[in-house]
């Protein structure tokens, strides 16, 4: 054995070149769900908003447009599978650039947790159907236990799998979604009931405040982006593909979302969908019922594809992020390992799917089944405004020290400070006293988590640069690496 080869005979770096251009729109379309942001999310955002979903969809569009740029703008210039960990590490220090890595990391495991959580949820809707016995928590742990072993066994021989699982549920759940909101529309149409009024945010059920409560869940729909850039090591020509994924993506979805909200916002009254989610009762499928009749069953099995492709997809981010940071000392080591034969970050798949079951098993029996999802999904928003807060202004950053021959004052100076605002605001609105004066178990409970673990992560990168400063000193080493093997690709404009 050389002096330049590992320990072990295990690999070291991710397999080159496993996906083309569609790998990574599945990956990243996948982890955003078309039909699951409609499925899921349409219910809590109209129970707040009333008919002005697809105003409500239309403006998160608006709000995670300029952070997905800023993604797009640095992705093409450093390809890592650490994603935003290792932009700021070069772009600001390494210091925020391991804050931000533990921030994405828990981003993309509260994504990968609420996964279970709404499977069981969708699998208990199902067994409704056929069986007469009481769905309850038994059969939602049934539900929880079931999708997670379906996304293992996906998820660990390769993100190759990943990728074509991840399309071909996409794919059945849009055609679906799109199906039933065509629908409405035309029997709407047909009865002379179409109205545009949808699309005026001053027509929301509760005012301002219930709007941006709604804001919440539509903002949820958009915070799986960031999951494309992750796969930039395992991807054939990733400083051309990624970026165009990634803006792509959320356009083409946004406007999806966009146009299956004003289709079944048309079909309930706007008391019925608040009065239907209280109940834990999905009123997609109360409309699927009514327009589809015996069909809507494909509604419910749609929807539990959708969850498996989002679960699935963002188990590969997380495992990514988790890796980039093991193999640097940022996390422990044995997350950067990886499988001999299948070259991919094991030991972080076996950590989030086994905390993610025990946390998702626990936060079923304490808030219950419907809850449950709201109070991690109101978190998983709070992560993603921060990162991207964070992100748009390491783009800045980036382009100013490193890329000074091709900076552009509105592409790397407008651009990110707009996506700061536009990431703050729903911070401000969303999760300030509104949701303290919540309660414990629907608001303060979520607030306290929520900073604290910021404030936790912010400490833990502390003593690292106390204790272990050659960590980081060799996060920025790797970090200068990865920048100054990539030339910029494009001169201003």
């Amino acid at each position: 054995m050389s002096v330049t080869e590992p320990k072990d005979s295990r690999p070291t770096h991710l397999k080159a070149d496993a996906i083309g251009s569609l790998g990574a729109i599945a990956l990243g379309v996948a982890m955003m769900g078309p039909a699951l942001g409609i499925y899921a999310n349409l219910g809590p955002v109209s129970a707040t908003a009333g008919k002005v979903s697809p105003a409500v969809f239309l403006i998160a569009l608006l709000l995670t447009l300029p952070s997905a740029l800023s993604y797009a703008f640095i992705s093409q210039e450093i390809p890592s599978a650490g994603s935003a960990y290792t932009w700021l590490s070069k772009a600001i220090n390494p210091f925020v650039g391991t804050w931000m890595g533990l921030l994405l990391i828990t981003t993309y495991f509260i994504a990968v947790l609420l996964q279970p959580i709404l499977f069981g949820l969708f699998f208990n809707e199902l067994l409704a159907i056929f069986l007469p016995a009481k769905v309850g928590y038994g059969t939602w742990l049934v539900g929880v236990a079931l999708s997670s072993v379906i996304v293992a066994l996906l998820a660990y021989p390769g993100i190759e799998i990943s990728t074509k699982g991840s399309m071909a549920v996409t794919i059945l759940g849009l055609a679906v979604v799109l199906g039933l909101a065509g629908t409405v529309l035309a029997i709407s149409s047909n009865r002379g009931t179409l109205e545009v009024t949808s699309f005026n945010p001053a027509a929301s059920l509760h005012g301002a405040r219930g709007f941006f409560t709604g804001l919440v869940f539509a903002l949820l729909s958009f915070v799986g982006f960031s999951v494309i850039t992750t796969a930039a090591e395992e991807t054939h020509s990733p400083r051309c593909i990624i970026p165009r994924v990634v803006v792509w993506a959320c356009l083409l979805l946004g406007l999806i979302w966009t146009f299956c909200a004003w289709g079944l916002s048309l079909a309930l009254p706007a008391a019925a969908w608040a009065d239907y989610v209280s109940k834990g009762i999905n009123p997609v499928s109360i409309v699927a019922r009514q327009y589809w009749r015996g069909g809507a069953i494909i509604v419910t099995l749609t929807a539990l594809a959708a969850v498996l492709g989002v679960y699935l997809a963002s188990a590969v981010g997380y495992a990514r992020v988790a890796y980039a940071m093991g193999r640097d000392g940022t996390l422990p080591a044995v997350l950067g390992k990886l499988h001999p034969k299948y070259k991919v970050p094991w030991n972080a798949q076996h950590v989030v799917f086994i905390v993610a079951l025990a946390v998702a098993v626990v936060w079923g029996r304490w808030l219950g089944l419907y809850l449950s999802y709201e109070w991690w999904g109101s978190s998983l928003v709070f992560f993603a405004m921060v990162s991207n807060a964070v992100v748009n202004m390491g783009c800045t950053v980036f382009f100013f020290r490193f890329r000074r021959n091709v900076f552009h004052w509105w592409r790397h100076g407008v651009l990110p400070g707009i996506g700061i605002l536009s990431s703050c605001l729903p911070l401000y609105y969303c999760f300030g006293p509104d949701l303290w004066n919540a309660g414990w178990e629907k608001g303060q409970s979520i607030v306290i988590f929520s900073f604290g673990l910021v404030a936790v992560s912010g400490l833990y990168t502390i003593a690292l640069a106390m204790f272990r400063p050659e960590v980081l000193r060799r996060v920025a080493t790797e970090a200068g690496r990865v920048v100054s093997e990539n030339a910029p690709l494009s001169s201003p404009r």
